[in-house]
């Protein structure tokens, strides 16, 4: 069996032995470039993509074929035109393994064809920057789902080795580092937690100039089992969950986070996996959507409470936490897992129609950060439908909100009116606040689109923003910077924009859970908009960066958006 690595230093092995590799840099290019794409490549493309400055293009590419059929052993693989696989049956290619969904092992480590950087053409520069970015992200999904899994099933052991290779890929991501912490920690070993903590605030501030937020450090506490003389802890669990809910309810989400933390700790030995997996399950819901920046522990308390519900045969604490866990990975542009998860859900909620309202809201929203507007819109006419059949309220103004901008995108401007409009309706019934920034700004977004004067929308964006720094949600705050920004683009005056444009993208960072679609499209906005006013340095640099983190969160529109403007950058003949 030939195994090829192309994560990391490029390898081949055959029966788990080293073999010699082809010779040349380019080689190893070649074989990625036709292994990792979806369709077969013409000779021509190849030749344009990496032969085009030797003496002989199409002699050079028929070497290098030539030099990997030789080192594969496989005489027949890589001919034709457009050049076909055809690997022998039983070839191991890690980064297509890591394509179909599964993890190989051993867990890669590295970055996609690690050191090896040949002299090509600018467009496979960019293919090569974006499927560096593409396989990355596939990993850190991969092993993400993997840690949380084995966290659950309490093998401590394989969350430390999984979370610690999560951390080497994306060693500047905070999340890898809360989920190694809480392994430490549930390997007992609060030494070590406590000190990656330091080490990683360590890292952060000598590479970053920030600290991690305070949900590393959170991480690192041991779990504490309340207990009372006389009570059960049966009792001790209800009682806390009872108080945990109602102080959220209340809006008082410190206190009641540590009641269910108290919750959850009595539940676990009172040998009741059902009441186990509602504390579990209230305690990760109330991380995730009361409290900010603590998606990660959250994830990991979501996916114990499914495991227990499943064990108990609570179907609808497994369905609402699977919906969860996809809303999480919606967020954070993992689409595999947010597939994943959001069919799961569905499939075990056809009694459960609230759950099935939010998880079709989840799966709009992660469609159209997907580029696939036609398809999230239809979805979003189904959600909304659900959310006003279950009286799922708030639920139906997040959706209509969404399907507001996934509207706008599509140049659908009279629905995303119509939309942001609702939203902003309900929301002013609902004295639901919180929400107000997001349809406002899409609804101004809309306004600015079909040509209303800038200086008019900018006096109610102003207002959006102003409401969004108060309630201090990094999302809602980024947009509406953003469009503030527009204002200004609009009325002949970019220059203006890039301050605002720079204040959204520090929101949108502010927090390692902030909406990563959001943070992207302020990224690929500031470099047209720097590309508008002949900033050429900042449009190139924002520009290489938008596209990196478009590529790993798989946002094919901003990703065509940001490749634009690279395009536009370089020079032509």
């Amino acid at each position: 069996m030939i195994e090829v690595r192309l994560v990391g230093k490029p390898r081949l092995l055959r029966d788990g032995v080293p073999i010699p590799g082809p010779r040349g840099s380019k080689c190893w290019a070649l074989l990625a470039r036709l292994v990792r794409s979806p369709d077969p490549v013409s000779r021509q493309q190849l030749v344009n993509e990496l032969f085009s400055e030797a003496d002989d293009p199409q002699g050079a590419l028929r070497w290098a074929l030539a030099e990997l059929r030789r080192r594969l052993g496989m005489p027949e693989a890589l001919r034709g035109n457009p050049i076909a696989l055809d690997l022998d049956e039983d070839t191991v290619v890690d980064v297509l393994t890591l394509q179909s969904g599964s993890l190989p092992e051993p867990s890669p480590r590295g970055t996609l064809l690690e050191g090896v950087e040949v002299q090509a053409s600018p467009g496979f520069e960019t293919w090569i920057l974006v499927e560096r970015q593409r396989v990355a992200g596939e990993m850190i999904g991969l092993l993400r789902q993997a840690t949380l899994r084995a966290l659950s099933a309490r093998d401590t052991s394989r969350a430390i080795t999984l979370a610690s290779s999560m951390v080497e890929i994306a060693p500047f991501e905070e999340g890898p580092h809360v989920l190694l912490v809480k392994a430490l920690v549930a390997a007992g070993d609060q030494a070590a937690a406590q000190r990656h903590v330091s080490d990683t605030e360590a890292a952060f501030m000598r590479e970053l100039g920030v600290v991690p937020t305070a949900a590393l450090r959170t991480a690192a506490r041991p779990a504490i089992t309340p207990s009372t003389a006389g009570v059960s802890s049966v009792a001790t669990a209800n009682s806390l969950l009872t108080a945990g809910m109602s102080a959220i309810a209340a809006g008082a989400a410190d206190g009641g986070i540590e009641w269910l933390r108290g919750a959850a700790g009595a539940a676990e030995g009172a040998g009741d996996r059902s009441l186990e997996a509602t504390c579990l399950f209230e305690l990760g819901t109330a991380l995730v959507h009361a409290v900010r920046g603590y998606d990660d522990e959250g994830a990991v308390l979501l996916d114990a409470a499914f495991e227990a519900a499943t064990e108990a045969g609570a179907q609808d604490i497994a369905a609402k936490a699977l919906a969860e866990l996809a809303y999480i990975d919606v967020l954070a542009a993992r689409r595999e897992s947010a597939v994943a998860r959001i069919a799961e859900a569905w499939a075990i909620s056809e009694s459960m129609p609230k759950v099935r309202a939010s998880l079709a809201s989840y799966d709009a929203v992660h469609l159209s950060d997907w580029g696939r507007l036609d398809e999230a819109l239809d979805r979003f006419d189904e959600a909304i439908d659900l959310c006003r059949e279950t009286g799922s309220v708030r639920r139906g103004i997040w959706a209509m909100a969404c399907a507001a901008r996934t509207a706008y995108l599509a140049g659908w401007l009279p629905a995303a009116e119509r939309w942001a409009k609702e939203a902003q309706r309900q929301a002013q019934t609902e004295r639901w606040t919180a929400i107000r920034p997001w349809p406002e700004a899409w609804h101004a977004h809309a306004r600015l689109a079909r040509g209303e004067d800038p200086a008019a929308v900018r006096v109610d964006a102003e207002s959006t923003y102003a409401l969004a720094r108060q309630i201090g949600d990094p999302c809602w705050e980024g947009i509406s910077a953003k469009v503030m920004g527009l204002t200004y683009v609009k009325d002949g005056r970019p220059e203006l924009a890039i301050p605002w444009l720079e204040d959204a993208s520090t929101a949108c960072v502010r927090l390692n859970d902030s909406y990563k679609w959001v943070s992207t499209e302020v990224l690929v906005t500031d470099c047209e908009v720097a590309l508008e006013i002949g900033d050429t340095e900042r449009a190139s640099a924002v520009a290489e960066h938008a596209l990196e983190v478009a590529a790993r969160g798989d946002m094919p529109l901003l990703m065509r958006r940001a490749e634009s403007v690279l395009e536009s950058l370089r020079p032509h003949a």
